[in-house]
């Protein structure tokens, strides 16, 4: 939540509540979640105005540079590219897919922990961090569905008639292990090349993770500190995964250092 709000531009006195509505986000669905949802909303209310109004205080050349600044940079000079709605909406989706890296990171502890010998090539060879990321993500992250799609007419797909107005779901983490696009997918492996075809983990097309970048960087940053602070992590105790269908996480990942 740190790195996100300095990516944003919260400022300093505000970022304790963030901080207390990222956790419980991270923590997945249920009464919290959904009560945390207005109190990020209006958090990014009151970031908009506070930065807007720093911005007509402050001379263009001398001011910040962070995403609230571009987004009413943007708005200022063409008022119809981005409403104030649209803007606090961008900000408190960021701060809600932001927390991605968390459940990623602690699966893919867990996966390394359960497949020693990949462990023990990325403790040998730190280069393979990037692409271990990308297999990692494939292989378990923490996106399992797609959000609804509804049929616009109707169609038919792969001999299944979907009516007009019909949701489809798309399941993710079948498609990153579809054996027409990974070779032995349900194989972890770190020195994977790069497939033809990317893995879903991040979305695709116009819905494609707008901080896919920033968590690629989070969780590698993450990897190489615990390969390299804790040569002797190993379990003590067995994972227990929440019960969230949409979400693959973990409550609790006992281990030793």
């Amino acid at each position: 939540m740190e790195v996100i709000c300095e990516w944003v531009g919260i400022a300093e006195e505000d970022r304790p509540h963030w901080r207390e509505a990222g956790a419980t986000i991270a923590a997945g669905a249920g009464p919290q979640f959904a009560a945390a949802i207005p109190g990020i909303i209006r958090g990014a209310q009151r970031a908009v105005a506070r930065r807007r109004t720093e911005l007509t205080d402050t001379a263009p050349a001398t001011g910040p540079t962070d995403l609230l600044t571009d987004l009413i940079r943007a708005q200022d000079e063409d008022g119809d590219r981005l409403t104030d709605t649209e803007m606090v909406t961008l900000i408190w989706h960021i701060v809600l897919a932001g927390q991605s890296p968390t459940p990623l990171v602690a699966n893919a502890v867990d996966a390394l922990l359960a497949h020693p010998g990949q462990l023990a090539a990325l403790r040998a060879d730190p280069s393979l961090l990037p692409g271990a990321v990308e297999e990692l993500t494939r292989w378990a992250g923490p996106t399992l569905l797609s959000i609804p799609r509804y049929a616009s007419e109707d169609t038919d797909l792969h001999g299944v008639r979907i009516p007009k107005g019909a949701a489809v779901t798309a399941l993710v983490a079948a498609a990153n292990r579809d054996p027409r696009a990974f070779p032995a997918p349900d194989r972890l492996d770190v020195r994977r090349p790069a497939p033809a075809t990317p893995h879903l983990g991040f979305g695709h097309g116009p819905h494609f993770c707008l901080g896919a970048s920033v968590a690629r960087v989070q969780t590698e940053a993450a990897l190489a500190a615990v390969v390299r602070r804790f040569p002797r992590l190993a379990r003590a105790g067995d994972a227990r995964r929440a019960l969230d269908p949409g979400t693959w996480r973990l409550e609790s990942l006992p281990v030793r250092l």
